[in-house]
């Protein structure tokens, strides 16, 4: 008995156990554990009185059939289950739990490749408000890729070690990765390129309302509040869209004509506080577009502005100073004046 037959009897075995194993997880309700029993035993290598065996197939592909029928059933269970609750991406449901995998991983262990591309598809539509997903999503189909490459290329390595080459077939459903998943991120990317647009009118939408707010506000702490939330947006902006150019440009755009506005419109000539929150402001929309020299120039100006607020603070303050000093002058002469008085007709003022 050679190497590889000897191989091929403890698959045998080990092929066995793992399918009653699953069957009775199935019967217990352990949908996700028994999923990850019969999908080891088609992807991983396996242990065996102490010694290590590669995912080499070496059974007849009837037996590895029943098994992918079986990941399927399962997963055709479990994976709706899983997206009722929002769990698409492998996760853990809480601290300290171990990862369990979400509906788009189940659709790939399984074969059902349509399926993980639709759904794939509206997951990172829903999320693309918040975030990118498309770099995790074809890494998920990257590395199924490549389990069914090891997979499917490991006989032709074992044929180069000098041993006879009875690698089982990938099976069909397996086979058709290689096609249906060609490009995918590619073909993703392109799915979502029209829609970049339409968040970035959303955020200008959104940063006007405010920004108009402000223009229309008195008062210096709603009006500086209102500012904060434009520039909050467009931050906020720039940072989710920082990867695709256009986009970017369009919200820096925005930035800086607001500087503009409020370098040029002087509101409340007469409150200078008002004045210098604007300069500050045009600073962080120039700022925000990458336009150094008006933020410079804002800068300055608000500098400017605020000595002269602190001036004024400090004549104002004066002013009431010499005032205060002046009444208690008047007083001081007033008494005098009295205490003479007093003393002509015969009065005692402290009676």
């Amino acid at each position: 008995m050679d190497e590889r037959e000897s191989n091929r009897q403890v698959q045998a075995r080990v092929v066995s156990e793992g399918v009653a194993s699953g069957d009775r997880l199935v019967e217990e309700g352990k949908l996700a554990e028994a999923a990850d029993v019969y999908w080891n035993l088609l992807n991983r290598g396996f242990q065996d009185r102490g010694i290590n065996y590669a995912p080499r197939r070496c059974l007849s592909s009837d037996k590895y059939q029943r098994i992918a029928n079986k990941v399927r059933d399962v997963v055709s269970r479990l994976a709706p289950r899983r997206m009722e609750k929002g769990y698409f991406l492998d996760e853990r449901q809480s601290y300290g739990d171990s990862i369990e995998r979400g509906a788009l991983r189940l659709f790939l262990v399984s074969n059902q490749y349509d399926l993980y591309i639709d759904y794939a598809y509206e997951y990172a539509v829903n999320e693309l408000q918040e975030r990118d997903i498309y770099g995790e999503l074809a890494g998920m189909v990257n590395r199924r890729r490549e389990d069914l490459e090891r997979i499917r290329d490991s006989g032709t390595v074992y044929e180069a070690q000098g041993f006879q080459n009875d690698q089982t077939p990938l099976l069909d459903e397996e086979l058709a990765a290689f096609d249906k998943l060609a490009n995918f991120e590619e073909k993703l990317k392109a799915h979502l390129a029209p829609l970049y647009p339409k968040i970035t009118d959303h955020l200008l939408a959104e940063e006007a309302t405010h920004f108009d707010d402000a223009m229309k506000t008195d008062g210096l702490m709603p009006k500086g509040q209102m500012f904060g939330q434009s520039n909050d947006v467009l931050k906020r902006g720039i940072r989710r869209l920082r990867e695709h150019p256009a986009e970017l440009a369009r919200l820096r755009a925005r930035a800086n004509a607001r500087g503009n506005v409020l370098m040029t419109q002087k509101q409340h000539e007469g409150n200078a506080l008002i004045t210098q929150m604007q300069y500050q402001q045009a600073e962080n929309y120039f700022e925000m577009a990458e336009n150094d020299e008006a933020a410079a120039k804002a800068e300055q100006l608000a500098e400017a502005q605020s000595d002269s607020v602190i001036k004024n603070v400090e004549a104002s303050v004066k002013a009431v100073v010499e005032k205060m000093q002046k009444s208690d002058e008047e007083k001081a002469t007033f008494q005098d004046e009295a205490d003479e008085m007093a003393a002509e007709f015969g009065f005692d003022l402290e009676d």
